[in-house]
């Protein structure tokens, strides 16, 4: 008869003690590389939403009518008008083509240069500095509708599409004030005016604050900062802790951009400053 032959209670302790023993001092080697990855993961997130964000309101804002972006007192809020597209207007000075009037309404007039896109509901902005009434895009005196277009003396019909132009002619009974120093021109859609809006900014651990995008609502002058206002935003960014803007006027060409945001989560931060140059030659 064989003898059966394995492990007796104390030699089975002492290996689970030793496994312990080995399993812990093997986790004090492996949990810091393991957290500091899930750490370096966690701010790559952070980073890449704060990135897109910027790089949007970037491409966004580089398109804005001279002299439409303005920010609340806040820092909270910050708008713009983009443009379609624009170009130069024919003048008196000019042969061969259409004038722009400045002295009466229902004009036609030729684009100098390149086509230009225009659909329907679109209108025309000409020498908006931002100042009083007149040079205020957003008060409306220096923006007309466009009623019809041509291309290449065939009419087109203006639909939702846009189409390419050289020949716009332009509705109402009112007459731009100003003319342009280099006879510029620019295009922008109806109800095309955009906000980028900090919301709730804030938070411990985790930020409470939104960063969204509101288009699509009426122009107002002075700025709205009311939501109720701007209709229904799109999220861009959430778990902002701090969140703002700022506009300098750096000379009568040109302007100067801020954007600040910083999101957190899980009491890790990403903070990213973004600056750029928008042209403001009217």
């Amino acid at each position: 008869m064989k003898t059966q032959c394995g492990f007796t209670l104390i030699e089975m302790i002492i290996s689970i003690v030793i496994m312990g023993i080995v399993a812990g001092i093997v986790a004090i080697f492996i949990s810091r590389p393991v957290e500091g990855y899930i750490d370096s993961v966690r701010r790559a997130e952070l980073t890449d939403v704060a990135d897109l964000a910027l790089k949007r309101m970037a491409i966004d804002l580089r398109t804005a009518i001279p002299n439409s972006v303005r920010v609340d007192g806040t820092g909270r809020f910050i708008e713009f008008i983009p443009a379609r597209d624009g170009g130069r207007y024919c003048t008196d000075f000019d042969t061969g083509c259409n004038a722009l009037s400045f002295t009466a309404g229902g004009d036609t007039f030729s684009v100098l240069g390149p086509a230009v896109s225009v659909a329907q509901g679109d209108q025309v902005v000409v020498f908006n500095t931002g100042q009083g009434v007149d040079l205020n895009v957003y008060g409306g005196s220096n923006r007309r509708a466009i009623t019809g277009a041509s291309l290449g003396g065939t009419a087109l019909t203006l639909g939702a599409t846009a189409q390419s132009a050289d020949t716009i002619t332009l509705g109402g009974a009112n007459s731009f004030t100003y003319a342009s120093p280099s006879n510029r021109f620019q295009i922008m859609a109806a109800l095309s005016a955009v906000t980028y809006a900090c919301e709730n900014v804030g938070g411990g651990a985790t930020g409470t604050g939104t960063l969204r995008r509101y288009t699509g609502y009426g122009f107002f002058s002075p700025q709205t900062t009311d939501t109720d206002d701007l209709g229904a935003g799109r999220l861009l960014a959430n778990n902002l802790s701090d969140c703002s803007f700022f506009y300098q006027t750096v000379n009568a060409a040109n302007g100067l951009v801020s954007l600040n945001i910083q999101i957190r989560r899980e009491n890790e931060s990403v903070r990213l400053f973004q600056q750029f140059h928008v042209d403001n030659m009217p």
